[in-house]
């Protein structure tokens, strides 16, 4: 008759860090600008300052919930990497602003997949760490 024997996973559970998602609010007020600008005739400016605060709300949350947080990371890569880019254009020598570009397109693109990771390794690991189980025949 078979035995068998249920052996649990040792491998210790990511804890999501919920700091690092708040440097997503830059990009969610900078987003919420042309909100409110094109919002503000139409709603007068009461009406579009709430609709601008529930967008950067809306927008932080969606940074924290696994698989949905790939919409503001690439949102804020896309505003993070102009808002460092401007004071670059300024440099004389073609050679050195390029390469800075580069590196801000780099470190702009490491810090949002940090965010996403950080908010779908947990669901990742949920998924794929279940207990193994072995037959062992007597």
């Amino acid at each position: 008759m078979a035995k068998y024997i249920i052996e649990e996973n040792k491998t210790t559970k990511y804890e999501k860090n919920y700091k690092f998602p708040l440097i997503n609010i830059i990009p969610a007020v900078i987003w919420a600008i042309p909100i409110h600008q094109k919002l503000s005739p139409m709603i007068g400016k009461g009406g579009a300052y709430g609709v601008a605060i529930a967008f950067v709300i809306l927008y932080m949350i969606l940074s924290f919930i696994h698989i949905v947080a790939l919409a503001p990371a690439v949102g804020g890569v896309i505003i993070l990497t102009a808002l460092f880019w401007a004071p670059v254009d300024h440099l004389g020598s073609l050679a050195v602003r390029i390469i800075l570009k580069g590196l801000i397109l780099l470190i702009a693109i490491m810090i949002e997949l940090g965010v996403f990771a950080n908010a779908t390794l947990p669901w990742l690991q949920e998924k794929t760490n279940k207990p193994r189980i072995r037959r062992v025949e007597e």
